[in-house]
């Protein structure tokens, strides 16, 4: 009896560092190599060096990798000293514009799909490749809008996945002659490994606290939860209440902000974590306040863990992932009058908590991960219905 041959996919990553796409591709792929019709492989830059995933992937043997760029230094980290980092970019680009004149890099070109999968990273190295080409978006439209360049890419891809339909929608209306390539497709997210890391994680030494776990960087708007904090703890007489900040980044920036306001003996700051999701479980809510964002697991990972979110409006993801205000709190970006306002709400329980925690938890079945691997198979699986121009 004849075997029916497996697809073969290539998902490409320049790197594999410590972020939101890079866990989400794991997960996508924990699922993927359990279908019987695939064969999975993974190309990157340079070679993984993160210990996390390098051992994620020695536990998978079955994922073949691959490194295109095998010299570190003309890797994907530059050094810090200007200098040296203009003279990097020359040798780099040099070097990888030399390697892609005489591409012939066989496990793309033999691959039946290749997935391009952050934001366009494999552009010129999918020139000459012949395989169904997918493009993976993770970041916001208004990044997407920020650079005239990303639109014209599409016309190099077959597909074009998105995080959110509010993308799709705004996407469509600008560009209806692209309509038929764009698709939605979720994050997946494993509830139950994210309330067994809760089970097995610190607590914080306090109850009443709210938590902010990302990256303190200025897309991140931390300045307005620090203000905003400032302002409930003024409003409500100052009462026992922690402002908890759960992440790396720019710390000592934050903490001069911190130092100047009222609030500065309330204000902690952890540092970046292996695993937050206790401190995330404990808190009274936990806040988002970034300007952009594709679709923020971590908004994911505070449902699942049973915390209330209180995030920006942004576009887009929070909104459709909080279900229009029914499963968490929206507030106008940069606004700390609102962000303030909500800490408030939920602080004083005047809002139905249990209610939008129902709804939250219900909601997190859009995201179940041998859901999504299965439509995220049947996209790349279907053939296009037209040529690349």
């Amino acid at each position: 009896m004849r075997h029916k041959k497996k697809l073969k996919v290539v998902f490409c990553l320049r790197d594999m560092q410590l972020g939101g796409v890079e866990s989400v591709l794991v997960r996508t792929l924990e699922q993927l190599v359990k279908r019987d019709d695939m064969e999975i492989s993974f190309v990157s830059y340079v070679k993984i060096t993160e210990p996390l995933y390098a051992q994620w992937f020695a536990a998978h043997p079955e994922i073949k990798t691959y490194v295109l760029y095998p010299c570190s230094w003309l890797g994907t980290k530059l050094k810090h000293f200007f200098l040296v980092r203009i003279l990097q970019h020359i040798m780099r680009d040099t070097y990888r514009g030399v390697r892609r004149m005489f591409f012939k890099h066989h496990i793309l070109h033999n691959a039946d799909v290749v997935v391009d999968y952050y934001d366009f990273g494999f552009r010129k190295e999918l020139r000459r490749v012949r395989a169904k080409r997918v493009a993976w978006w993770h970041s916001s439209i208004n990044k997407f809008l920020a650079n005239r360049s990303y639109v014209k890419y599409i016309k190099n891809y077959d597909l074009f996945v998105t995080l959110t339909d509010g993308f799709v929608d705004e996407f469509k209306a600008r560009w209806p002659k692209y309509k038929k390539k764009i698709v939605r497709v979720y994050n997946p997210v494993d509830v139950d490994a994210i309330r067994a890391r809760a089970e097995a994680a610190a607590k914080s030494g306090t109850d009443n606290y709210f938590v902010c776990v990302s990256r303190l960087s200025g897309d991140k708007d931390i300045e307005t939860v620090l203000r905003g904090f400032d302002k409930f703890l003024s409003d409500n007489n100052n009462p026992d209440v922690r402002m908890v900040f759960v992440g790396g980044g720019d710390i000592e920036k934050y903490r001069a902000i911190a130092d100047k306001l009222d609030a500065r003996a309330n204000i902690d700051f952890t540092g970046p974590t292996n695993n937050p999701m206790g401190l995330m479980r404990g808190a009274m809510a936990h806040i988002l306040s970034s300007y952009s964002e594709g679709l923020p697991t971590v908004l994911l990972e505070a449902m699942a863990v049973g915390t209330i979110n209180i995030s920006s409006d942004c576009k887009n993801g929070p909104r459709e992932i909080l279900l229009d205000g029914d499963a968490g709190l929206l507030f106008a970006p940069g606004n700390v009058d609102d962000l303030a306002s909500h800490m408030d709400r939920i602080y004083n329980k005047k809002v139905e908590i249990e209610k939008m925690k129902n709804a939250a938890t219900k909601s997190l079945t859009r995201f179940n991960a041998a859901q999504i691997a299965d439509d995220v198979a049947g996209r790349i699986k279907k053939k296009p219905k037209h040529q690349i121009s």
